[in-house]
């Protein structure tokens, strides 16, 4: 028996009409019409043999979709969650934002909160997500994009107990 190898796994998120969003690993290369807007695009992989179980798109950003209730909780699953041209003011919310945390959202999606709670729809209107996790863990790999017409840094201050007084500190998200 062959010893397994890595396999490479590009994800193209696409953020305008320009580029289509595409997934290409092992022999699969797929790809979304480019035309498509404020899609959100989910796989299922099998970690065993990396089969995709499900393979589709939808845009409500507020319900977990019913084709991966199956696999939540299940470490024999992967997700790879993209979205391609979502609006600003489509990024997750309801249901599905709390699905996406529990299953390893985190710093990338509060990235996309944030520059969209500061800087609003009207500078960043569209925006780019990836989350890839395996679906038993809260541990997911993400990407949060917007066009390079700007370099935009997403930060907090952490407040620190110093005495009786309190001394803010800069931190990544």
């Amino acid at each position: 028996m062959a010893t397994p190898t890595n396999v490479p796994l590009t994800i193209q998120t696409g953020i305008d009409n320009s580029y289509p969003s595409r997934i290409v690993f092992g022999s699969n290369n797929l790809e979304q019409d480019y035309s498509l807007t404020n899609l959100y695009w989910a796989l299922v992989i099998d970690r065993a043999n990396l089969n995709i179980i499900q393979n589709f798109t939808f845009s409500d950003n507020q319900t977990s979709p019913a084709q991966l209730q199956p696999y939540l909780n299940n470490s024999q699953y992967i997700l790879i969650l993209t979205t391609q041209g979502i609006a600003s003011t489509n990024l997750p919310a309801g249901a599905f934002y709390k699905m996406l945390i529990g299953i390893g959202a985190g710093p990338g999606l509060r990235r996309l909160e944030q520059i969209f709670a500061a800087l609003n729809c009207g500078t960043w209107g569209r925006m780019g997500y990836t989350l890839v996790t395996v679906m038993d863990t809260t541990e997911g790999i993400e990407y949060a994009e917007i066009s390079e017409i700007a370099a935009v840094s997403t930060l907090q201050f952490i407040p620190v107990q110093i005495g009786t007084g309190v001394l803010y500190t800069p931190s990544p998200l």
